[in-house]
């Protein structure tokens, strides 16, 4: 008999348990919070798309502990423009240039969620491989009447210039949040920094995000 009570109450605590691993897919949403300070340049203006989003998916493993990654999509335009002279005695030219870029960000990061009910706040933390790719224009225009920018020595009239590029944005990633679960939906808001390092500077970023995992 006191075999049969120890054998039920094994089988309990073993239900109640978290399994071994848990697949969750999902997608997170979210919209960025600062302007990294690198990109704040005198002749130019930087201007990030409004929202940043993508597929992610998450292994959990027992005692809080899970692996997410995530493909994460966001853009951002630039835009720049000062005069400059050839010449003493000719009419500045107006130099103007464009950049829009696409990025897709891959973050890989351990998470931890401490256990307090159904809410439960996390940390995490990894590293983000990135891949950017971007179209860049600039224009020459003249100030005054066509042929009064340009010196005797210039033959002809400078021209713009139209260039398609790809580059790699990588760096470090930690967020911290709050998990709200429910039957079949954890809801999962946090705010998240990320430290990219494109053409030999780091930009700091922080990012608001609103993740949405599927499962029991």
């Amino acid at each position: 008999m006191r075999f049969l009570l120890l054998l039920a109450t094994a089988a309990d605590l073993a239900a109640q348990s978290e399994p071994v691993l848990s697949i969750r897919p999902g997608f997170k949403i979210g919209a960025p919070i600062n302007n990294p300070p690198s990109r704040n340049q005198i002749y130019s203006s930087y201007e990030q798309g409004r929202w940043t989003g993508g597929p992610t998916i998450e292994a959990r493993f027992p005692h809080g502990f899970a692996v997410a990654f995530e493909a994460l999509f966001r853009n951002y335009q630039e835009r720049g423009g000062f005069p400059f002279q050839l010449g003493s005695n000719v009419n500045p030219y107006l130099f103007q240039t464009f950049k829009k870029a696409n990025v897709w960000d891959f973050p890989l990061q351990l998470k931890y969620r401490f256990r307090l009910g159904p809410v439960r706040p996390f940390v995490s933390g990894g590293y983000q491989w990135g891949r950017e790719s971007s179209e860049s224009s600039s224009l020459y225009s003249c100030s005054g009447p066509q042929g009064s920018c340009r010196p005797p020595e210039y033959p002809t009239e400078i021209r713009g210039s139209f260039t398609r590029q790809t580059s790699s944005r990588n760096g470090l990633v930690a967020g911290a949040g709050i998990e709200f679960r429910t039957r079949y939906v954890t809801i999962a808001p946090e705010v998240r920094f990320t430290r990219p390092r494109p053409d030999g500077s780091r930009e700091n970023r922080v990012t608001g995000l609103v993740g949405f995992t599927f499962g029991k």
